[in-house]
């Protein structure tokens, strides 16, 4: 038994790898930091369309652009999808008929691409991926299975990215198809760190496996495993800006919220604890994810 969406890595996926980020055109900007969260949020002023950003959003472009260095999966992988289900916006950058075929070297890709990426950072996408990540792998395997059917019924398809964690870190890719002979699944995905080739994740009642995982093309593959906590899904409709920026200035006697990035350099990978007033524990703890704290979120 299957079903899928009309897409192929070969055709709907980036021809180019996945790639470091955090430089000019593939950076955080402050427009593009006002297309993110309106100006409401980012400009303690604007004259002439000329925005003076809170220093919050000068800290967040600092940490996004770093982040990004570790590689773009996460917007190569939204954007793909993004692009197969739009021709028109495909062809706003360039005159193809297919994601296949789009040039990297096109600044406005480029810029695009890091857009998407930086969206793992919002609360509304952050909210929707830790509920999913409450999930079993094998329900979420039945959840994009009956999405992918839908979408072959001609109706309204959700369309998802997944999250996949290890210790080596974390990786996002697309997926696409899903089979099942009932006790084991099979996700097939567009993983940008393999442009134009088949991948895919099996699931059972013990887990998740990726054979073939790595956090960017140039680390060795290896396999990657985990069970619940360790696999989410984020809809597309989770993506659709103007989002909630909990860290910038607010309104009135509300607090503003904390956002943290984490980023490794090398091949060493860090843990990262939090613990508020109450004791309440915010990370890897003996080994396991712990979220503890009222109203925080991670990825």
């Amino acid at each position: 038994v299957e079903a899928s969406l009309r897409y192929t890595p070969d055709r709907d996926g980036f021809s180019f790898e996945n790639f470091g980020g955090g430089e000019a055109p593939a950076e955080l900007t402050v427009n593009m930091a006002r297309r993110l969260y309106g100006d409401g949020q980012v400009c303690s002023s604007v004259v002439d369309n000329q925005c003076t950003p809170y220093p919050v959003i000068l800290q967040l472009i600092s940490q996004a652009n770093r982040s990004m260095q570790g590689g773009l999966c996460e917007g190569l992988t939204v954007l793909s999808l993004r692009l197969a289900n739009d021709p028109a916006a495909l062809a706003s950058f360039q005159t193809v008929d297919e994601v296949a075929a789009l040039v990297k070297a096109d600044p406005a890709l480029l810029a695009e691409i890091a857009y998407w990426y930086v969206t793992q950072f919002a609360t509304e996408v952050q909210e929707q991926a830790s509920a999913f990540l409450e999930l079993s792998p094998m329900a979420l395997a039945r959840i994009l299975y009956e999405d992918f059917a839908a979408a072959e019924a001609g109706e309204p398809s959700v369309g998802y990215t997944i999250g996949i964690y290890s210790s080596s870190g974390g990786h996002a890719v697309t997926p696409y198809k899903v089979t099942t002979d009932g006790d084991r699944w099979r996700v097939y995905i567009y993983d940008s760190n393999w442009p134009g080739e088949e991948r895919w994740i099996d699931i059972d009642d013990d887990g998740w496996v990726y054979a073939l995982a790595s956090t960017n093309p140039t680390e060795a593959a290896e396999a990657w495993a985990g069970g619940q906590g360790t696999l989410e899904l984020t809809p597309m409709s989770a993506r659709k800006g103007p989002f909630t920026c909990p860290f910038c200035p607010q309104e009135g006697q509300t607090k503003s919220g904390t956002l943290m990035t984490v980023a490794a350099s090398g091949d060493s990978q860090l843990g990262l604890q939090v613990q508020d007033q109450d004791g309440n524990r915010l990370g890897v703890y003996d080994g396991e994810m712990v979220n503890e704290i009222p109203g925080a979120t991670y990825r």
